[in-house]
């Protein structure tokens, strides 16, 4: 993909100052141009840009005569809110301006396009020092454009720009000529988690990666989660972070781990293919997440208190009237014996990648945070029923799910019965008692409705048995 460049400038004859400067570059890339406040608002809010030249003295719409720098400033904040990842170059009428200072505090420099070497993310320029520019704008274009030496392979993947611009950087910054790139599971979260195989110019292989692409805000969170949690687990099981990337691709950054060659399959597809090797992996997982729950103890707590650390109370009192959940309200009130510790928070099956020998890899560390310990075993044998890539269908029924207490009963004609019975074995192990697994249950199937495409047959059944299994203790 060629460059892509945002101009905002009101003043034709300057405008074309500029553009003969990217002629003089000779780089091919294709030039968006804004002449207003508004006009930059709507391309920034709806296209992707690697480079934005913003003239700071502007009118809030085409044709108006109202220029102040004050219009521009605005255009560059929005620029940093939404595009953040995009490099601007701010052209001046004068360096005093009141504000100058402040846009100043939003400078850094990084290695954008993974080329060895750190460049300013902004660059302030005086516009009677437009000679300048073109060092500093043909730095960026060939930058860019060399990006797409590297080869991607992204089989019946659909990148959009910012994703396909993130993973090149990122492939060149860790030497690979080319980056066959494939979905690992389809969350709910809105992020994209993909798995990279980097080669070099050779064809050998340089690494297996799992890249996390969301916004910038996200993805700083999700780190720091990381930090905190992911940290603290074996080595062999917990993928290592290798990069962090914020800029080169607009609003989007990334997180780049790295995987162990051979976790080549899904938790999902470990079920659909041996129920007896799913089981293994269970007991794999609980083994590398144990470092989290070991050694807590036990203390007081109430259903709501499981719910409020995934679904708030707004939320929740929505989806009981939604779902006439009349009976939540009692039992929200119950009281309980928890074991609280850090949780994996989104263990679903997509989320543990298995290996030759059931050896485990987590990923996806951007809901980790403070629950009780059952929670992550319940959340995976559940979502084999709920997730969007569920390795079975017709099972369980209404009427079976209805069953999910009783592990008898439910299992009578279950399709993976000793993986059900490993996330039990699980959950019962680091749980204060069953209390804390309805609790752990039915906060993860209340936190499960808010979506619009859930099976919402499923959930409620199972909740009348989380119930049943509340009322049991």
């Amino acid at each position: 993909m060629i460059p892509q460049v945002l101009i905002v400038e009101d003043d034709d004859e300057y405008l074309d100052v500029i553009i003969s400067i990217f002629d003089e570059i000779g780089v091919d890339c294709h030039i968006t141009i804004a002449q207003s406040r508004d006009d930059a608002k709507a391309k920034l809010e709806s296209q992707f840009f690697d480079l934005a030249i913003l003239d700071l003295k502007i009118p809030t719409a085409d044709g108006l005569l109202d220029l102040d720098p004050e219009h521009g400033r605005y255009v560059f904040h929005l620029a940093r809110k939404i595009a953040p990842g995009t490099k601007l170059l701010v052209l001046t009428g004068s360096p005093s301006e009141d504000f100058i200072s402040d846009l100043l505090q939003q400078k850094h420099d990084a290695d954008i396009w993974g080329e060895g070497s750190k460049v300013d993310t902004v660059e302030f320029l005086r516009k009677i020092e437009i000679d300048e520019a073109p060092k500093s704008i043909g730095k960026a274009l060939h930058a860019i454009n060399a990006l797409d030496d590297i080869e991607l392979d992204v089989r019946s993947l659909n990148l959009d720009a910012a994703e396909d611009r993130l993973i090149r950087i990122f492939a060149k910054r860790f030497g690979a000529n080319r980056c066959v790139v494939s979905r690992i599971g389809a969350g709910r979260s809105g992020a994209r988690t993909l798995r990279l195989q980097l080669f070099d110019d050779g064809g050998a292989p340089v690494q297996e990666v799992v890249a996390k692409l969301n916004t910038l805000a996200k993805i700083q969170d999700e780190e720091a989660r990381y930090e905190n949690g992911a940290n603290l687990l074996d080595r062999a099981a917990t993928p290592r972070k290798m990069a962090m990337l914020e800029f080169g691709a607009g609003p989007t950054a990334g997180l780049f781990y790295q995987l162990a060659t051979g976790h080549d399959h899904s938790m999902y597809a470990a079920i659909a293919a041996d129920d007896l090797a799913a089981a293994e992996a269970v007991e794999a997982t609980a083994a590398a997440l144990a470092g989290w729950s070991k050694g807590k103890r036990e203390t007081p707590s109430t259903v709501a208190d499981v719910r409020r650390e995934w679904v708030d109370d707004e939320l929740a009192k929505a989806l009981h009237e939604t779902y006439s959940l009349d009976w939540a309200t009692a039992f929200e009130q119950r009281s309980l014996q928890v074991r609280s510790c850090t949780v994996h928070g989104d263990l679903h099956g997509d989320n543990v990648l298995v290996a030759i020998g059931q050896s485990v890899a987590i990923i996806d560390f951007g809901e980790v945070g403070r629950s009780v310990a059952s929670y992550d075993p319940v959340s995976l044998e559940l979502s084999v029923l709920l997730q969007e890539n569920p390795t079975i269908a017709a099972w369980p029924t209404a009427d079976e799910c209805r069953t999910w207490h009783d592990l008898d009963r439910y299992l009578a004609s279950c399709p993976m019965p000793k993986f059900v019975q490993a996330c039990r074995d699980w959950a019962g192990s680091v749980a204060a008692g069953k209390r804390e697994v309805a609790a752990s249950a039915y906060t993860y199937l209340l936190r499960q409705l808010k979506y619009d495409d859930t099976d919402n047959v499923r959930i409620l059944a199972l909740l009348d048995s989380v119930r049943q299994l509340m009322a049991s203790t």
